[in-house]
């Protein structure tokens, strides 16, 4: 499984709006369905770097195609650093359907996050040590190989 990594620069170099803000500037076509439910959900999103759980833990995107992407967040005396080594993808993973998100977040925000994020179910929100598995449905339609055993035998 490939992955990309990206560290974004957050307070006090940007607040966690402006934050989040990059964020989907970095992952969403300029229109579409992709932008509008990650703009629908800046709330959560907000709430999850402002709370600097996305500094330890990643938030996780798994493209309808192509690898999956960690982005963390930088806080603090390192956001100089961080602004200045920012790199933009070479592609808007979310430009296709079938794409995933997961937040991470503290066992006491859970419930909370959850709801709020209840009527976006290509958005989810996971305690801070749990993983999003490789067999999300976006990520294994992706990656799927069939070998024809059949054809092989034929030379």
């Amino acid at each position: 499984m490939s992955v990309i990594a990206r560290r974004i620069a957050s307070v006090p170099h940007r607040t966690s709006s402006q934050t989040w803000q990059a964020i989907v500037d970095l992952l969403a076509p300029d229109t579409g369905p992709a932008r509008t439910a990650l703009l629908a959900v800046a709330g959560p999103g907000s709430v999850t770097i402002a709370e600097e759980y996305t500094s330890n833990s990643a938030i996780v995107v798994l493209p309808a195609t192509g690898p999956r992407i960690r982005i963390r967040t930088v806080h603090g005396g390192d956001t100089l650093d961080a602004a200045q080594s920012e790199t933009p993808l070479s592609s808007r993973p979310l430009e296709q359907p079938g794409w995933h998100l997961s937040l991470p977040c503290a066992e006491d925000d859970l419930d909370e996050l959850r709801a709020a994020l209840a009527g976006h179910p290509q958005i989810s929100v996971r305690a801070l040590d749990d993983d999003v598995p490789d067999d999300t449905q976006a990520h294994a339609r992706a990656s799927r190989i069939v070998i024809n055993t059949d054809e092989l035998e034929l030379s």
